[in-house]
């Protein structure tokens, strides 16, 4: 799975504004009235238009649907989906769990698994104190951050798991919307339609466990009294999301499933015993069976281009990130006339990267905005400021050059540090000795700093004329087609027109091209003074330093010549003592 896309898909997808939409109630709809479940929302899935509602705004306990927004938030946090979690300091958690045990290490991949097909309680709690830096708490709060995020006002997640809380409680409405934003998710849609996993005994698993779907839409084999005639519970046309049972919540069911080309979902909450996926289904079908989804804007036929002032390319190609429909009854015809579309590109700042979101599309009916649909890059596009510090070198190896600089600089204090103690430790023998070659060493050293100087003449002038290859490069890259071809750019046209309006007397064309000319040599030449100044002070540093070292010598030569005549002669000594 591509989390990257996938987590794109979620982020971006339409925005969709209710407040010209017609909802029905619940007296409206006669086939409903033996609909038992307290709480309920029908949505169009694609357009996010609620087509059915009852109670839908009243405070609920959402119980283990729960674990929908759970998966997506660990989704949002995991930076890799194969990170393996070992299971330490493990409590006791109460109800469905997967009976984790401390030494098993499990991927969040699997652990994700076992959350929404077995709606394990136990892993609700490891994947929340993991993506909360230990805490569980911290990941609580950013359940709580991110449902507000999308519109879910009136939620409160106090757990991860949905074990009862009077603190913990959403709405069917909240509950709805934040399910159909985690369905976008690739993962989450893959796993919320398996019937079953499976993990077997390995180095990492000590149990064998094979984890069945609770959501008997999947895998039920028994029948249910349905239009007046036994129906099977198990619906081909379902493939998701979530089921939920407490005492206090009742029995919840998010379900979502797809027909002729429809998409709807439906959220259950508080059914009596037996009436579960009785009402499910009875919302279901009668989205499928009265409604119609209508393409009003395709995504394939919004692919665009945008100008970009002072960039390579001089263009961002772009597209939606998704079509907008919208959700009527079947008998309703669609004036698609009244809905316009304007791009606000309000996002766009260089450099732009392929799958950046650099704008909106905003939609409107007449003259009310009713979606705003994310505009991505399709290529990647950079500043020619960003052109420019790529050719030179020493503003790209900045950070590395000093990051070296300060290693050398280490190496050199430690080298100074050694040899201050090698020559504090030397004997006088061994300054006999030294004094012996010093005439040696003061040549070898002169040769030796000629060599360095020499060498880093040689360094600077490769470095110069490396730079001088890059700016050729440069400007062989945007002028390779000839000047001819410059004029025809986009930037030389901005340029022209800039210029043209502000500058009668000077030609356009001569002040494009000799601006750049003369920053370039005055660059050079700025170049050339502080290569100069460092070569020159280099030499003038060896030479000092080789002024010191001879005027050491002479002190050594004329020390040694005054010991000498004042040392009392062995013989001298006997002389006295007799």
């Amino acid at each position: 799975m591509n989390k990257i896309a996938s987590k794109l898909i979620v982020l971006v997808s339409t925005i969709t504004l209710f407040s010209t939409s017609t909802i029905l109630s619940f007296a409206e709809i006669k086939d409903f009235d033996n609909l038992k479940a307290k709480y309920m929302v029908l949505m169009d899935y694609d357009s996010g238009k609620i087509l059915y509602e009852k109670n839908a705004e009243n405070k609920i306990y959402p119980a283990s649907t729960t674990k929908i927004w759970t998966a997506f938030c660990v989704i949002e946090k995991a930076k890799d989906l194969n990170e393996q979690i070992e299971i330490k300091d493990m409590p006791e958690v109460d109800g469905s769990s997967m009976y984790l045990e401390n030494g098993e290490k499990f991927t969040v991949n699997e652990l994700l698994e076992s959350l929404l097909i077995h709606s394990s309680n136990d892993v609700a709690y490891v994947l929340a104190k993991h993506f909360g830096g230990g805490n569980p708490q911290k990941f609580i709060d950013f359940m709580n951050e991110e449902a507000k995020k999308y519109g879910a006002k009136k939620t409160h997640f106090n757990n991860p798991h949905g074990l009862p809380d009077e603190n913990h409680y959403t709405t069917a409405k909240d509950m709805t919307i934040l399910s159909r934003v985690a369905y976008g998710d690739n993962l989450i849609k893959s796993i919320v339609a398996k019937k079953s996993v499976k993990f077997k005994v390995s180095n990492t698993c000590k149990v064998e466990r094979t984890l069945i779907n609770s959501n008997k839409f999947l895998t039920s084999t028994d029948s249910m009294d349905y239009k007046g005639k036994q129906t099977p519970i198990k619906y081909d046309v379902v493939d998701g999301i979530k089921t939920g049972y407490t005492d206090d919540a009742g029995n919840c069911l998010v379900s979502t499933g797809e027909k002729d080309g429809i998409r709807m979902i439906s959220s259950v909450f508080f059914a009596p015993s037996g009436n579960l996926y009785h009402d499910s289904r009875a919302l279901l079908d009668y989205g499928f069976d009265n409604f119609k989804t209508v393409t009003i804007f395709d995504k394939k036929d919004l692919v665009g281009e945008k100008n970009i002032k002072f960039a390579s390319p001089s263009k961002v190609k772009f597209s939606p990130a998704n079509s907008f429909s919208v959700t009527q009854d079947i008998n309703e015809k669609i004036n698609t006339g009244d809905y316009t579309k304007k791009f606000d590109f309000d996002k766009l700042d260089l450099p732009v990267k392929k799958g950046d979101v650099i704008g909106t599309m905003n939609i409107y009916q007449k003259t009310n905005m009713v979606s705003s649909i994310a505009l991505i890059a399709e290529n990647d596009v950079n500043s020619y400021w960003d052109i420019i510090k790529s050719k030179i070198p020493f503003l790209n190896d900045e950070d590395k050059n000093s990051s070296k600089n300060s290693s050398a600089s280490t190496n050199d204090t430690s080298a100074s540090d050694s040899s201050s103690n090698d020559k504090s430790a030397e004997t006088d023998s061994n300054k006999s000795n030294a004094d012996n070659k010093n005439e040696t060493g003061v040549v070898n050293k002169a040769v030796n700093s000629g060599k360095t100087v020499k060498s880093e003449i040689e360094n600077s002038a490769h470095g110069f004329w490396g730079m001088l290859k890059e700016i050729k490069g440069f400007f062989t890259n945007t002028f390779g087609g000839g000047f001819s071809t410059f004029e025809k750019s986009s930037f030389y046209k901005f340029l022209d027109d800039e210029i043209s309006s502000k500058i009668k007397i000077i030609p356009s064309k001569y002040i494009i091209i000799g601006v750049p000319v003369i920053v370039i040599l005055l660059f050079l030449i700025l170049i050339i003074g502080i290569l100069k100044d460092a070569i020159l002070g280099k030499i003038g540093s060896r030479k000092a330093k080789n002024d010191i070292e001879v005027s050491k010598l002479e002190d050594i030569d004329n020390n040694s010549s005054y010991s000498n005549s004042n040392t009392t002669k062995p013989e001298d000594i006997n002389s006295n003592e007799e």
